[in-house]
């Protein structure tokens, strides 16, 4: 298994445009081959701190994602759209 950490900050003036990039995403990559869960999270005392919880079985499975179109087509958007785009991949130690 392999987890990722995905988080996000809206450009000022674009949370609601975040929001809805980030919330297209869900169920198209739920169908993907080894995705476990991937959920959006919104901080509740801050909401333009957004965050995916992701879990896959493969990293081959997460490199896919990673090529699927609707995130492809999605990360084209993203330097416009956002100030933090910060990525993380974790393996579970126990």
């Amino acid at each position: 298994m392999i987890r990722v950490v995905a988080h996000f900050k809206p450009k000022p003036g674009k949370l609601a445009e975040v929001r809805r990039l980030l919330l297209d995403f869900t169920d198209p990559t739920r169908k993907e081959k080894g995705c476990v869960f991937y959920d959006l999270h919104e901080n509740p005392n801050d909401p333009e701190d957004l965050t995916f919880i992701e879990e896959w079985e493969t990293v081959g499975d997460l490199d896919a994602h990673g090529q699927s179109i609707h995130i492809r087509e999605g990360q084209k958007r993203m330097p416009d759209l956002m100030d933090v785009v910060d990525v993380r991949r974790y393996r579970l130690l126990g």
